[in-house]
């Protein structure tokens, strides 16, 4: 049915004349508010391990603003997840364009009543439904849904977004004509210089150096002057933010442009993206400088592998050689409206008189990022693929071993290290003693963190290894989970009268391996609770329950099958 779908949108965006690739239909959509737009956020913004897809449109703090259809069309699928974009709607248009509002409180009129329907059909609250397109068609500017706080979301909000409807990849909202006020410009904060190789150094050193920049006399300029020198492969990268009328968040840029010498050497634009390539927002960026530090440099030069498609120009991938020249650089960043700001700056070849003796770190072996790496342990305790395309440059690959953590049946495995970062997940198998088949069910891997923080990462056995995935480098152990959840009832007791309540709510947490499963009845018949897991709480809102005794009764199960039962009696 999908495929059929998609088969059909997509020959209607053949034939539709006033609609190409390359043109945006502006003033097509309608706000999908009723207020003045204000934005929380917008597309391309720099995120943890992705773009932002589309624009955080701000609905005065609270929750419970109408959503409207920006067009017609027809919901194209329905989402409901505790995380990421909790209650989500998708409605296809027929200019070949889907519009995605998420964060969602809940849903309204006929669309809410085939959802429940179907989520009752299915005994689940939280789903992944494709309906068909002619169960739930749309007007423009249609009461679809309320604003609301659901899934990631910190805080009341609308997450808005446009996407090609064949390849659904997100466009930029703000090229679409809504009408949002802007006409501020980009503020730059610092650049960085980075050496690409060991015989390459900026201001003497092989390490990145950043430089700070101010705006002084109408432009920006280096804080300290023009005093960078360079020898050897170098590239630069550029702290930068937009600003937009009457709020005070920052946003993110919609152009970069580096000129050496008046010729473009590097060009980005933020129009689209490919979901595909999201996490190569890693290499985009210094990585290690944001999780050191929290400051995000786009890289303004292209690691071998970073594949993302907002690269519109540059030459030798941007990577600059100096020797003894010195040359001219400029940066020029814009919004999506066009407003702009400019840096000069100017940076000299020469070698250090004095090399400066590094201390490298032992490295077990060199991983070409185009193959397929494998790693195994002299001791055959630990196993470790990395998918081809995995790394977004060759990586000279470190392994350690260390103590047992606290609760762990096996040493810590150190995987290189997580300031290095992943396009797809690696592989971990990890060789444990003998255990009993009860206890085999309840081991997991665990993954520790550069700030000792441990995750379960799960696992399934493979003979005597535990296996799992990763979208991480750092440590692995395996700890066992032998203890239930608990759940904690917060507004009901036995036999209290429910009358004057809306809705029943218990606490519920897990120690390690995380919520697997949940199960809410009353009088055995399923119930719809949802999950709010940022207050770690399950609620059911009472609906057609009639008057008398009753009996709710909640299960619930961990990610290795521990399980824990509460059954209390209540009066309605």
């Amino acid at each position: 049915m999908r495929i059929q779908k998609q088969l059909i949108i997509f020959f209607i965006f053949l034939s539709t004349a006033s609609f190409c690739q390359d043109s945006i239909p502006v003033n097509y959509f309608r706000s999908p508010l009723g207020i003045p737009l204000y934005l929380s956020g917008n597309f391309g913004e720099l995120r943890s391990n992705h773009f932002h897809a589309g624009l955080d449109m701000k609905t005065q703090g609270k929750e419970g603003l109408n959503i409207h259809a920006t067009a017609d069309g027809f919901v194209s699928r329905v989402k409901i997840s505790p995380w990421g974009y909790g209650n989500v709607i998708y409605i296809d248009h027929p200019n070949g364009y889907t519009t995605v509002y998420a964060h969602l409180k809940e849903f309204k009129g006929h669309i809410a009543q085939k959802i429940k329907a179907y989520q009752y059909e299915k005994e689940s609250w939280e789903m992944d439904w494709y309906p068909p397109d002619t169960l739930m068609k749309v007007k423009k500017g249609e009461i679809i849904a309320l604003s609301g706080n659901t899934g990631g979301s910190g805080g009341p909000h609308l997450h808005f977004e446009i996407r090609e409807t064949i390849s659904e990849n997100p466009v930029n909202p703000l090229l679409f004509g809504f009408a949002i006020k802007d006409n501020i410009k980009p503020t730059i904060k610092s650049i960085a210089v980075f050496p690409l190789n060991d015989t390459s150094y900026v201001n003497g050193s092989t390490t990145v150096q950043r430089f700070p920049v101010v705006f002084s006399n109408g432009k920006y300029i280096l804080k300290y002057g023009n005093n960078i020198t360079a020898y050897g492969e170098i590239g630069i990268g550029i702290e930068t933010i937009d600003k937009l009328n009457d709020v005070h968040n920052p946003n993110g840029i919609y152009s970069i442009q580096l000129t050496k010498d008046n010729e473009i050497i590097f060009l980005s634009e933020m129009e689209k993206f490919d979901f595909s390539q999201i996490r190569a927002l890693n290499a985009l960026i210094d990585y290690e400088t944001y999780l050191r530090k929290n400051i995000r440099y786009q890289k303004s030069f292209v690691e071998p592998n970073n594949q993302l498609n907002i690269y519109k120009k540059e030459k030798n991938k941007g990577v600059v050689h100096f020797s003894t020249n010195k040359s001219d650089f400029q940066y020029l960043v814009k919004d999506s409206y066009g407003n702009a700001s400019s840096l000069q700056f100017q940076i000299s070849g020469q070698k250090p008189s004095t090399i400066p003796s590094v201390i490298r770190p032992k490295i077990d072996t060199v991983f070409h990022y185009a193959d397929s790496n494998v790693f195994v342990s002299k001791d055959l305790n630990i196993i470790v693929g990395i998918p081809p395309n995995s790394l977004y440059k060759d990586l000279p690959f470190q392994f350690y071993t260390k103590d047992t953590l606290y609760g762990a049946i096996t040493p810590t495995y150190y995987i290189h290290n997580d300031y290095t970062p992943l396009h797809y997940p690696i592989s971990v198998a990890i060789k444990a003693g003998r255990l009993s088949d009860s206890l085999r069910d309840k081991a997991v891997i665990v993954h520790v963190d550069r700030n000792k923080r441990i995750y379960s990462k799960g696992g399934k056995w493979r003979k005597n290894y535990l296996k799992t995935t990763s979208k991480a480098f750092g440590g692995f152990a395996i700890m066992l989970d032998t203890k239930p959840p608990k759940i904690t009832p917060i507004n009901i007791f036995p036999n209290k009268h429910m009358a004057n309540n809306s809705a029943i709510i218990v606490k519920i947490e897990d120690n390690l391996s995380g919520i697997g499963a949940y199960r809410g009845t009353i009088d055995g018949k399923w119930i719809k609770m949802e999950y709010e897991a940022k207050k770690a709480k399950l609620f059911y809102t009472f609906d057609n329950i009639p008057q008398g005794n009753h009996t709710f009764e909640l299960t619930l199960t961990d990610g290795v099958g521990n399980s824990s039962t509460v059954s209390i009696p209540f009066i309605r």
